[in-house]
């Protein structure tokens, strides 16, 4: 089980679903992220919470929320929720493609992703292990 950060708890904001939400977001992960436990993840970090952000916002439906969890010497997680049931797919994009890699990079940075579905929405979770 993993542990609980006690310098830094359980984070989370709620999103607008418009345009400037990935900006928003990384402007929360500046203010709440652990510098104690995952201060070398930090650059992961940003690039996943901006691509899962982006994709609940441009695939999903709102609520988009985003929640920050340092487990400690463990890591940290990084899950985003959007108010729709549907899976969202890693896609192969071509290479003059503008869109399409989000989740490959979520992918190569993560040490472990997921992605778990509930009624009227899912979460898509990143964990970054130290």
């Amino acid at each position: 089980m993993a542990q609980v950060c006690e310098s830094l708890p359980t984070e989370q904001v709620t999103l607008a679903a418009d345009a400037g939400a990935a900006r928003r977001a990384r402007r929360f992960l500046d203010d709440h992220w652990c510098v104690e436990h995952a201060a070398l993840l930090r650059p992961q970090a940003e690039l996943i919470v901006s691509e899962l952000v982006t994709n609940a916002v441009l695939h999903g439906k709102p609520p988009v929320r985003l929640a920050l969890d340092c487990e400690g010497a463990e890591g940290v997680t990084i899950s985003v929720s959007d108010g729709d049931p549907g899976t969202p797919e890693m896609r192969r994009a071509s290479p003059g493609a503008a869109h399409g890699r989000g989740l490959q990079l979520v992918d190569v940075l993560s040490d472990e992703w997921g992605v778990r579905t509930r009624p009227g929405g899912k979460t898509v979770w990143s964990r970054l292990l130290v």
